[in-house]
């Protein structure tokens, strides 16, 4: 009995799931250093500081909502899939048509007649140029990148934009979180020695900050 070693990878997914639940979480965290324990107690202390932490907090907010914006299009948004018995355009097709040779530089007419180059034998479907069959969707993606865990998704065609977009938020978000926690992470070491602050609070911000990349 011959196993297909490449079908195990489907089970992959699971540990994107799971992922899934860990972005959450770490968003989680930093949401409740940055806003609840960092900024929210500046803004009953009045003056310039309430000024700063409101404006801090409008601004996570906003960066906040557009990298969960950006992560859970990439998440669902379908990165492009084959249509059925698609093939590539044949040589004379493309003569007739009118359409250029280079189009068709990837076609690789067997003998049957069938393209051997631009076929999956998995999915038993033609396969366009820069189009991949990921092993964990089992299924053939268009202009694919990658299959990432972090999204339970393959990155492709239609949803690269998203994940780029994912990728610029996260970058922005996480240094902010570095630049507004670093003066509480500075103090960590003083205020446990001291017993100035909460256990609880300085083990959040610990947290938070060591999350950030």
């Amino acid at each position: 009995m011959e196993i297909n070693v490449f079908k195990l990878c489907s089970g992959l997914k699971v540990l994107g799931y799971l992922m899934i639940l860990l972005v959450a979480a770490i968003i989680a965290v930093s949401y409740h250093a940055v806003v609840i324990v960092t900024c929210g107690p500046q803004l009953l202390r009045g003056g310039a500081h309430s000024v700063l932490a409101f404006a801090i907090i409008i601004i996570f907010h906003f960066l906040l909502i557009m990298l969960l914006w950006s992560y859970f299009r990439v998440v669902f948004k379908d990165p492009g899939s084959v249509p059925e018995n698609w093939r590539a355009v044949l040589p004379e097709e493309a003569l007739e048509t009118g359409s250029s040779l280079n189009d068709s530089s990837d076609c690789v007419v067997a003998a049957d007649g069938l393209d051997r180059r631009a076929f999956c034998n998995h999915c038993q479907n033609g396969k366009p140029p820069r189009c991949h069959h990921c092993s964990v969707c089992q299924r053939c993606v268009l202009k694919m990148d990658h299959h990432c865990v972090w999204v339970v998704n393959c990155v492709g065609a239609r949803n690269y934009k998203f994940f780029l977009l994912f990728l610029l938020y996260t970058f922005m978000v996480t240094t902010m979180d570095t630049l507004v926690l670093l003066p509480g992470f500075i103090n960590f070491f003083g205020k446990a020695k001291n017993h100035s602050s909460s256990p609880s609070d300085l083990a959040v911000i610990f947290l938070a900050f060591d999350c950030v990349p």
